[in-house]
């Protein structure tokens, strides 16, 4: 039966549809708008604990405002079906673009990581919030013009890019598996090592995300593929992704590293936030990146002649026409631009190659890292050396008392969402406003190997004193393991 009303929003055409439901384009009841709204199924959304997860941190995602995430605008219950509504981005996902045309342009790639990072930023500097399902079918471009996509040699604008699903697939993974809800293959190919292992996860798990995501939209692929959810896992936590560059040699090889670090299997050893990462790219695409000690690759960079660099800086205009993709207009200004969810152009030419890189010889290494070197012509002019006298200025600092531990179910407001005691036996839980224990202490005895909702949990096996954690197993679903 075709559904024509939902909740009073009058349903327009069904846009998509997932694992967990369908999206529709719908018309406000009351205003002169329309809205992109997600009807879940019936089964999840009887799901209790689900539903009481869905509902607050639909609460919480409401507060989110910035430029670059899709606006949440309110949420329901309709014949049984849980049901929100968001903004209605008109234009096309990363994913999609990516299966139609092929691995990107470095400036577009650049502009759709710089949106979506600064995205991620923001949510977790403000509100401590991760996104936990980043991946290119949910980053988001509004163009002036989606028609214009149907011809491979039209002109269109990208107008903003905006970062959706933000928390929704969070509160999906902890009341149902990773396969139960149809996500299995394309969530874990983006997936952090210590979201696979149960470990604690913060914005550096959706950094990595990030970096993977950058990955196949440079290259076409992600950094990892394997044909089975066990293989896919392992591969994120034992093996070392491939050089950008094997597989897009249009790329500046000095991304090589900037990916390996973004990508290391440690979060202490990656870019600690995406305004870094997306920096060190930018830094990577003009030749002034400069490898650090502790990163995987080591690579050797030769800045890019002129005639073979990627971007002509004199004149803006990217030399990379190949692949369906267009020619790059203003491609340094878009950079900053769609950041901002600002407009830049894209013109699609011809099938024609780039032309030849620069040589520029890399090797990798597990113990040596050359930084790049970069050959250019200079002219000398005399150095000045001015010398300042600072006179010492003593600083009486009043010592601040250390601020007390919280206590199991002392209350706990939003902007403490997922924080952790100093001693991580503690959590601040969404889902009921207080602090929680998170290790076995507070915890009824559970069967090992049954199913889990709090990857990261620990409890005592019944008859035993083993302590389990709650952690994805082999077929990727979370269950009480040792």
């Amino acid at each position: 039966m075709e559904i024509t009303e939902i909740a009073g929003y009058r349903v327009l055409r069904q846009l998509g549809a997932g694992g967990m439901g369908q999206v529709y384009l719908v018309e406000h009841p009351r205003l002169p708008r329309r809205d992109a709204l997600k009807l879940l199924d019936a089964g999840v959304s009887r799901n209790d604990d689900f539903q009481a997860r869905f509902q607050r941190e639909a609460d919480l995602l409401a507060q989110l405002s910035h430029p670059n995430i899709v606006t949440l605008h309110d949420r329901g219950e309709h014949q049984g079906r849980l049901w929100i509504t968001m903004e209605y981005v008109e234009g096309i996902d990363a994913d999609h673009l990516l299966s139609s045309r092929g691995p990107m342009p470095f400036p577009l790639a650049h502009s759709l990581i710089s949106g979506a990072g600064a995205a991620l930023d923001y949510a977790w500097r403000k509100h401590r919030i991760t996104h936990r399902d980043v991946k290119p079918a949910n980053i988001l471009l509004a163009l002036d013009d989606s028609t214009a996509l149907n011809d491979a040699s039209s002109e269109f604008t990208v107008e903003a890019v905006k970062l959706a699903d933000f928390g929704i697939a969070k509160a999906a993974e902890e009341a149902t598996s990773l396969t139960s809800t149809g996500i299995t293959i394309g969530t874990l190919a983006y997936i952090s090592p210590e979201a696979i292992e149960g470990d604690r996860v913060d914005n550096r798990s959706d950094i990595y995300s990030l970096g993977c995501t950058a990955f196949h939209l440079l290259t076409g692929q992600p950094p990892f593929t394997a044909g089975s959810v066990t293989a896919l896992m392992s591969a994120h936590l034992h093996l070392q992704p491939p050089p950008v560059t094997d597989l897009a040699p249009h790329v500046p090889v000095a991304v090589d590293s900037v990916l390996a670090r973004v990508l290391a299997k440690n979060p202490d050893q990656r870019y600690q936030s995406c305004a870094d990462f997306v920096a060190a790219l930018s830094d990577a695409m003009s030749g002034r990146f400069i490898a650090a000690a502790h990163e995987p690759y080591s690579v050797t960079a030769t800045a890019p002649t002129p005639a073979a660099a990627p971007i002509a800086a004199d004149t803006g205009a990217s030399s990379l026409r190949g692949r369906r993709w267009p020619t790059i207009l203003a491609a340094a200004a878009a950079v900053a631009v769609l950041a901002a969810g600002g407009t830049a152009a894209y013109l699609f030419g011809q099938d024609d190659r780039p032309a030849a890189p620069a040589a520029a010889p890399s090797s990798i290494t597990s113990t040596t890292v050359d930084r790049p070197t970069t050959t250019r012509t200079t002219t000398t002019t005399p150095t000045v050396t001015e010398t300042l006298a600072v006179p010492t200025v003593p600083t009486t600092v009043a010592a601040v008392p250390a601020e007390p531990e919280p206590l199991e179910g002392q209350p706990c407001g939003p902007d403490e969402f997922n924080d952790y005691s100093a001693d991580g036996t503690l959590y601040c839980s969404a889902m009921n406003g207080a602090w929680t224990d998170r290790t076995h202490q507070s915890r009824a005895a559970v069967e090992g190997g049954s199913s889990c909702s709090e990857p990261g949990a620990r409890a005592r096996i019944s008859q035993t004193d083993a302590i389990a954690t709650c952690k994805y197993g082999p077929d990727g679903t979370l269950g009480w393991n040792l």
